[in-house]
């Protein structure tokens, strides 16, 4: 069977419609790699739930998820920016990036980082990305060194792996500061 050609997704902000194809995104990449932070056990498995989580992503200005979803309406990848909570860490926004296994190594994943941080550039909240990657997942450190992360220090033994552990990398970005924040969400042209 011949992989469809790499232009045959699109990029855009989730919706809750999209809730269904979210939990069923989420089934398989939890099940493909053990390089993400959140794993099955972490995942609540109902469409209510995760439409909850797409409904809190619209209500928080310095926050963003953004799909890849191919034609036939499965999503492939997601990225997403959570921002601080706290008044003194609203300004970063950590950042996830995740790609189902059918989909990697063709530039999915670096396509959904950059328009997210674009989306983040012109965001008047954000001043700072930061994420974690695994120490051992050299092919995701070197994409997020090429697309302008840092590596910021090095947590020891801070994630499991298979049956031990792996330390982690700290990444960060500073962004541009725009000055007095936005109360209301933004709404961005994606492509």
């Amino acid at each position: 069977m011949r992989a469809p050609p790499d232009d045959a997704y699109s990029i855009r902000p989730a919706g809750l419609a999209d809730a269904e194809a979210l939990c069923a995104f989420k089934r398989q990449i939890f099940g493909e790699t053990e390089f993400l932070l959140q794993g099955l056990e972490d995942f609540d498995d109902q469409v209510e739930v995760e439409r909850d989580i797409i409904g809190r992503f619209h209500h928080q200005s310095n926050s963003v998820l953004v799909l890849a979803v191919a034609a036939d309406g499965q999503v492939i990848g997601l990225c997403s920016i959570v921002g601080g909570h706290l008044w003194r860490t609203r300004h970063v926004g950590t950042m996830s990036v995740g790609v189902v296994r059918a989909w990697w190594r063709r530039g999915v994943g670096k396509r959904l980082m950059a328009q997210t941080i674009r989306w983040a550039q012109e965001n008047p909240l954000l001043e700072k990305l930061a994420l974690q990657v695994h120490a051992t997942n050299t092919a995701a450190r070197a994409m997020y060194a090429g697309l302008g992360f840092v590596e910021e220090g090095l947590l020891r033994g801070e994630a499991k792996l298979g049956a031990g552990v792996d330390d982690l990398v700290p990444m960060g970005m500073p962004l541009p500061h725009r000055g007095e924040p936005m109360r209301h969400a933004l709404v961005r042209n994606w492509d």
